[in-house]
């Protein structure tokens, strides 16, 4: 990003008229020094490098460490935070982190008039940073994944119900997020609300281009609540061993969730028009594909799996899409603006006036490339039936090579679900 250096001496006034801009000018130059100056933001960069380093414990350390950040950059921290918090399984802290940034979402439909008049002469970088609409929703996804961990169904329902209000708001870019969409109905499955949870995965199975792998949990409700005409086709998509395994009643489920590669980040494409015009805007770029294949083992016997995932990289394309029209309307008022100013300041000072206005306000024009940085590129979510005694092995073969993750520790009991979370970047 580009920064600004300044020296006052060298800004001279040319006439009596010329005070008032001239004092303007510097004023923007200077904040423009500072303002860029702080967005290298080296807490936040230095926890993200230290996270996918595998040292988790230091990317905690450097934003637990560093002073208080400011309010446009807060709810980034703690969506950085509670992930990585969530991947030490310190679920009970990542929890806090999470539900920090819920209640800070919830207060950001109030208007800033003076911060949001601030990022039409400058940049959406001194705006307070809202979250992308996945983002949004990512918040409750993992606040869910953390209270099913902890065994707090009750708690895990109602972030369900706040992800369904962000979905019924931005249903178009989100339909992908099949993941968050299965945690829902899985939500409403635990606490008995059978009714709920079947309505969950028929919305689900419709947006799937394969039903398949909510076929099972759409059979087993469907039965159970009468709909037998219904289901009957989702029967077709169901293996024999797995119909055995629904009418065991000993039976236990794994639920897995799994993130792989390295997820999006949002890079800066700009238009340059004479005399110096620039218009910025924030696109996603992939790091990685998230493209992986996560087999289940038990003593080196392949058990059976459903696999829900969710394409991260698709998913945040999709949100930052949605809100393609008003940002291009903001990049378009904000450039009048800026060569308005420029030119009512060249009427009134000498020529070096206008032209050090016009680089301070072309630098300036920076895309808000704020994001969520530690997300996987996917969300896998996987259900596997267990027996009471097992030991189970976890074989991710991905671009990065072969992780092979043993589970300790597992302790199952008929009719029992437990959930565990793997992660691995590449």
């Amino acid at each position: 990003m580009s920064c600004i250096s300044h020296n006052r001496n060298r800004i001279r006034t040319v006439s009596a008229g010329s005070e008032h801009p001239v004092s303007f000018l510097y004023f923007i130059v200077v904040w423009a020094f500072l303002f860029f100056a702080g967005c290298a933001a080296g807490p936040l960069r230095d926890a993200r490098n230290a996270f996918y380093s595998n040292r988790p414990l230091d990317a905690v350390s450097a934003l637990s460490d560093a002073k208080p950040f400011s309010r446009q950059d807060s709810l980034l921290v703690s969506m950085e935070k509670g992930l990585i918090l969530h991947h030490l399984g310190r679920y009970e802290e990542s929890v806090r982190e999470f539900l920090k940034a819920s209640k800070q979402m919830a207060l950001q439909d109030i208007i800033r008039v003076g911060e949001q008049t601030l990022s039409l002469v400058t940049t959406d970088w001194v705006t307070e940073y809202k979250g992308e609409y996945s983002e949004q929703l990512w918040v409750h996804t993992y606040l869910m994944m953390n209270f099913l961990i902890l065994r707090k169904h009750d708690s895990a329902l109602v972030e369900a119900k706040k992800a369904l209000k962000v979905l019924e708001k931005h249903p178009k870019p989100l339909s992908g997020d099949y993941f968050t969409r299965s945690l829902i109905a899985l939500c409403y499955e635990n606490v008995g609300d059978i009714n709920d949870a079947y309505i969950e995965y028929r919305k689900l199975a419709k947006l799937m281009r394969d039903p398949s792998p909510v076929a099972s949990p759409l059979y087993r409700l469907g039965m159970r609540l009468g709909f037998s005409d219904e289901v009957r086709q989702y029967k077709k998509f169901i293996p024999k061993s797995t119909l055995s395994l629904l009418a065991d009643r000993s039976s236990a489920e794994l639920i897995l969730f799994v993130g792989l590669g390295t997820g999006p980040v949002k890079v800066s494409d700009n238009i340059v028009a004479p005399p110096s015009i620039r218009l910025s805007f924030p696109s996603y770029s992939e790091r990685s594909t998230g493209s992986a294949e996560v087999t289940v083992l038990d003593s080196s016997r392949r058990l059976p799996a459903s696999v829900i995932t969710t394409d991260m990289n698709a998913v945040a394309r999709s949100s930052l899409k949605d809100r393609a029209g008003k940002i291009i309307a903001k990049e378009t008022a904000r450039a009048a603006i800026k060569e308005a100013m420029t030119r009512a300041v060249e009427r009134k000072n000498d020529e070096i006036v206008g032209i050090l206005l016009r680089a301070a306000l072309f630098l300036m024009e920076e895309a808000d490339t704020r994001c969520w940085q530690t997300l996987p590129a996917s969300l896998k979510l996987l259900r596997v039936p267990v027996s009471r005694a097992c030991n189970i092995k976890v074989v991710i073969r991905s671009p990065g090579g072969v992780d092979e993750i043993t589970l300790p520790d597992l302790k199952v009991y008929p009719g029992q679900r437990v959930y565990r979370s793997l992660r691995v970047n590449y």
